[in-house]
């Protein structure tokens, strides 16, 4: 068995302390573990030196030092391979039910807004910040943990922003280009010269930075930007008050043909009533968006438009009154409907209620209907039953 002579172990410990290891625990295991490896595998007259440079290359990947820092994550950080289990267990967790919610949504079955809450939640809040924790952990530079801080925000902005627009939340766009923001302004610039004077890194950032600005590139492609979300807003606007005027044409119109209160139809009465609701309801929808019950043709000069969006629930459910008015609106129209059953002529025609704001609330999928929707459905119902009216009086 080969004996170490005390200069020789000098020279590894010398050794050990140039590659970067400072902890003198550390140096003392690494260099015992030496010692026993050199004394049982190096034969007598054996170049002591060549052998020693040969093995110490064993003892890692890149560097000696390496050693001593993930010792001080293990010392200083109990819990790393923990969280590191966990963070892998809520990434894969994370992309299964993503992924089962994505196509479930595809395939219209129930479930798919569950598995994809589940999914994006648990990838922003658990996933995204365990990376982050271990990942900083591992760098030892102040600007490696800025990159990652940075990355990891704007991915989790990002992730918030897609679950917010599926699910019809307010604020999805504003997180949309919140997260684009600080990915260009802020990752992206020291991303890229921290990782392109490094002469290993720099083919890999360039290539990474391209991505990254494409990426960025396609996300705002799909963003509508703020003028032509105006124009969009206007001419929304101006066919609602199209609408609105043919209505307006359409009632004037049945008043020379004969007064309702000398015709006593049961389907008149409720078709009345009907209107008078949907009238009430389209006036708090539009309070609601614009503050006004009523849009004039000055409505660019307010600066008021309808700016669509879908709701997240039963924009009614907040007030008592509307809700009653809502629920009394279901009513009218399923008797009104079946009285009109009793007539048979076909030109009289029932209020369609399927695929529409009444079959969707009732239902608790409010998030299927806009506010534009909304408005112009009531004013469907409207005209329905001032059509009918008027085939009703032409009959009587």
């Amino acid at each position: 068995m080969y004996r170490i002579s005390d200069e020789q172990i000098d020279y590894i410990i010398n050794d050990i302390r140039a590659r970067g290891v400072d902890m003198e625990s550390l140096q003392q295991n690494l260099l015992d573990h030496m010692c026993c490896v050199i004394e049982q595998n190096l034969n007598e007259g054996e170049d002591f030196e060549k052998f020693y440079q040969t093995t110490i290359k064993t003892f890692y990947k890149e560097a000696l030092w390496e050693i001593e820092e993930e010792t001080i994550q293990l010392l200083t950080f109990k819990n790393y391979y923990k969280m590191k289990k966990i963070m892998i267990s809520s990434g894969i967790f994370s992309a299964i039910t993503l992924s089962v919610g994505i196509f479930f949504k595809f395939m219209h079955w129930p479930g798919a807004a569950i598995c994809i809450l589940l999914g994006i939640v648990s990838a922003s809040f658990i996933f995204m910040p365990l990376m982050f924790t271990l990942k900083a952990k591992e760098k030892q530079h102040t600007k490696d943990k800025l990159v990652i801080g940075i990355g990891a925000l704007a991915a989790t902005l990002i992730s918030l922003s897609t679950l917010f627009k599926i699910m019809h939340w307010p604020y999805a766009n504003l997180l949309g280009t919140v997260s684009i923001v600080i990915m260009l302004a802020l990752f992206l610039p020291i991303y890229f010269f921290s990782g392109i004077q490094k002469p290993e890194t720099k083919v890999n950032t360039m290539t990474s930075s391209i991505l990254i600005i494409l990426g960025c590139g396609l996300v705002l492609t799909l963003i509508r930007t703020p003028r032509s979300s105006m124009l969009m807003e206007i001419k929304n606007t101006h066919d609602f008050m199209r609408s609105q005027q043919i209505l307006k044409t359409e009632q004037s119109q049945l008043q020379p043909v004969r007064t309702t209160e000398s015709i006593p139809l049961p389907q008149i009465d409720l078709g009345n009533s009907i209107y008078t609701i949907c009238e009430n309801l389209k006036s708090y929808i539009l309070k609601l968006e614009t503050g006004y019950s009523f849009i004039d043709k000055d409505f660019q000069n307010k600066q008021i438009a309808i700016n669509e969006h879908t709701f997240g629930s039963n924009p009614f459910q907040d007030n008592p009154n509307l809700v009653s008015e809502f629920a009394k609106l279901t009513e009218l129209i399923n008797n009104y409907n079946s009285l009109l059953l009793l007539k048979n002529n076909s030109e009289i025609k029932q209020i369609p209620v399927k695929t529409t704001f009444v079959e969707y609330f009732n239902r608790g999928e409010a998030g299927l209907v806009s506010n534009l929707g909304l408005l112009n459905q009531l004013t469907q119902f409207q005209m329905f039953v001032l059509q009918n009216k008027r085939e009703l009086i032409s009959l009587k």
